[in-house]
C-alpha cells in the first residue's frame, strides 16, 4: 500500500527545520529550499501548507513563548527586600540565561533589527512588551517619580542584554550605576493582578 502523509507530521517537520536552521547558521540560512532539504520534504508542501516561508515563519512564531513574560520573572524574584542593584543584577542574569538557553531564542536577538519577518517582528513583540510592563511591576506602589526611574533603568538593562548578547562589550559596573537610589516596590506575591499595565511604550531607539 502506498504511504500517505500526514499533513500535522510534515508541518511539524518544516517548523522545526526553520528553528535548526535559525539556531545553527542565523537568519541568513533561511530559504525555502534550504527548510525543505533540511526538513526531508518538498518544497511544494511549503506553499500548499503555509502559503509562503513567511507564512511559514508566523506559523513557528506562534507556536511557543520566546521570554518569560514580566509577571513571571517578577515573581521569580527574591521575595525578601534588598536593593535596587540587586534587582537589577537578578533581572539581567535571569533574562540572559533564559536566552542563552535556546540558540534561536539568541539568535531572535541578534537578528531582529536586521531581518524583519514574522518571526523576529513577534520576539520584537514580546521583547517590548516585557520591558513595557516589567517597570511597572517593580515599581509598584511607588510615587510617580520613582516609578519613572524604574522605567529608565529597564530601559538601560534592556540595551546592555541586547548589547551582550550580540557580543558587544558591556562595563561591569553599570548595572551598580543605574540602580543607585532606586527605591523598592511592593513586589506583590500575586504579580498576576498587577500584568495589564498601561500602554507607554519605551522610546523605539531604547529597543
Amino acid at each position: 500500500m502506498p504511504r500517505t502523509r500526514s499533513r500535522p507530521k510534515t508541518e511539524e517537520k518544516f517548523q522545526n527545520a526553520v528553528l535548526h536552521l535559525v539556531a545553527g547558521e542565523g537568519f541568513s540560512a533561511l530559504g525555502i529550499n534550504a527548510v525543505a532539504q533540511k526538513a526531508g520534504a518538498d518544497k511544494v508542501l511549503i506553499y500548499r501548507y503555509f502559503g509562503d516561508l513567511n507564512g511559514l515563519l508566523q506559523r513557528v512564531a506562534e507556536s511557543r513563548s520566546w521570554l518569560p513574560t514580566a509577571a513571571e520573572l517578577v515573581a521569580s524574584l527574591p521575595s525578601e527586600k534588598t536593593n535596587g542593584t540587586y534587582l537589577l543584577r537578578e533581572v539581567h542574569q535571569r533574562i540572559v540565561n533564559h536566552i542563552h538557553a535556546d540558540p534561536t531564542t539568541h539568535q531572535l536577538v541578534r537578528w531582529r533589527m536586521a531581518d524583519k519577518n514574522a518571526l523576529t517582528n513577534c520576539f520584537t513583540n514580546e521583547w517590548q512588551n516585557l520591558w513595557r510592563e516589567l517597570p511597572s511591576l517593580l515599581g509598584n506602589g511607588l510615587e510617580h517619580r520613582a516609578c519613572e526611574a524604574w522605567k529608565h533603568a529597564c530601559a538601560v538593562v534592556a540595551l546592555m542584554i541586547e548589547a551582550e548578547l550580540c557580543d558587544e562589550g558591556v562595563h561591569a559596573d553599570c548595572l551598580e550605576y543605574i540602580g543607585q537610589g532606586l527605591k523598592l516596590g511592593l513586589l506583590p506575591e500575586n504579580v498576576a493582578v498587577y500584568a495589564q499595565v498601561e500602554d507607554d511604550s519605551l522610546p523605539t531607539n531604547l529597543l
